[in-house]
């Protein structure tokens, strides 16, 4: 295995899809790297073999070039990996850490100030992945939690569409 830094890295793969959402939503291409240390909490990770090290980087452009593939493609829907929790009473879309992962993202790709139309999209992800706004969600209900979802999504793709061709 490897060291993958410290509690700033990322660690989950809802994560890593919401960071590589922002970084191939920005209107400027972030080589790897700017990114790849972020992926490990500020620095590259340390592995026992080169071989071990090769197949990490591999597989993290490769993953990087996917979302970026997903969001040229994408139409009316995306492909987001957000975790899901099963229950008694049904599946539950969680969004923390996917959108803890995208704001990573907009601060690595260094993102402009969005026109106040997208702010309000924008605010979407911010509510769940910013520490800020969690006395927020410790009052909305399951429901409304749920509500976002779609909000998520669509924004996502309004930010891909607005930065690309900014």
């Amino acid at each position: 295995m490897f060291k993958h830094g410290n509690d700033n890295a990322i660690l989950t793969l809802s994560e890593l899809d919401g960071f590589m959402n922002a970084l191939c939503s920005t209107p400027r291409v972030v080589p790897p790297s700017e990114w790849l240390p972020v992926v490990g909490g500020g620095k590259l990770p340390h592995f026992k073999s080169k071989a071990q090290s090769q197949r990490y980087f591999d597989l993290l452009i490769k993953f990087h070039n996917r979302v970026l593939q997903m969001l040229a493609q994408a139409t009316d829907e995306l492909e987001l990996l957000f975790e899901v929790r099963e229950f008694p009473d049904g599946d539950v879309v969680v969004l923390e850490d996917w959108c803890f992962g995208y704001m990573k993202g907009v601060e690595v790709g260094q993102w402009p100030p969005l026109p106040a139309g997208l702010r309000h999209h924008f605010d979407a992800i911010a509510l769940h992945g910013e520490e800020k706004n969690f006395p927020l969600l410790d009052k909305m209900s399951s429901e409304e939690h749920q509500a976002t979802v779609p909000r998520v999504v669509e924004t996502v793709h309004r930010l891909y569409l607005h930065n690309r061709h900014s």
